[in-house]
């Protein structure tokens, strides 16, 4: 008895993981991407880089939500983000994002950004008290 119900609970788990995991196609591109779930939107934030997975996140400023970037290590954002995002920059601007998950309290909703704009760059260099600030594109 205790085999089946061990059994039963992996395979439960295992659909689980499997519905809600499904690999993201990064050649898909963001808008198009088969695995949306909902509408694209625009959103005014800070994206930037941190420790974990997603390691690409984005604040939408006023609130207390995370965004995470993903697929990691090739996220689904324009070029001119991957040019200029790091560890030592983090980006402002407004960003259109089309979620891959459904927004839930308490958890992370993952996202791919399609469109950046309005951006300004903020750069932390060792040995300056405040962040060099600067804009991006027009």
């Amino acid at each position: 008895m205790r085999i089946v119900v061990t059994v039963c609970s992996l395979t439960f788990v295992g659909v689980s993981l499997t519905a809600s995991q499904r690999p993201i196609e990064p050649r898909a591109g963001c808008r198009r991407n088969p695995e949306i779930v909902d509408t694209c939107r625009t959103i005014h934030g800070r994206l930037f880089i941190s420790n974990g997975t997603p390691s690409m996140r984005i604040w939408p400023v006023g609130t207390n939500r995370i965004l995470g970037v993903t697929p990691s290590e090739n996220e689904i954002v324009p070029e001119i983000i991957k040019q200029h995002v790091n560890f030592n920059t983090r980006l402002y601007g407004d960003f259109e994002v089309c979620p891959f998950t459904k927004e839930k309290p308490g958890e992370m909703q993952i996202v791919c950004v399609e469109a950046a704009s309005k951006l300004v760059g903020e750069r932390f260099v060792e040995g300056n008290a405040a962040p060099l600030t600067f804009r991006i594109g027009k």
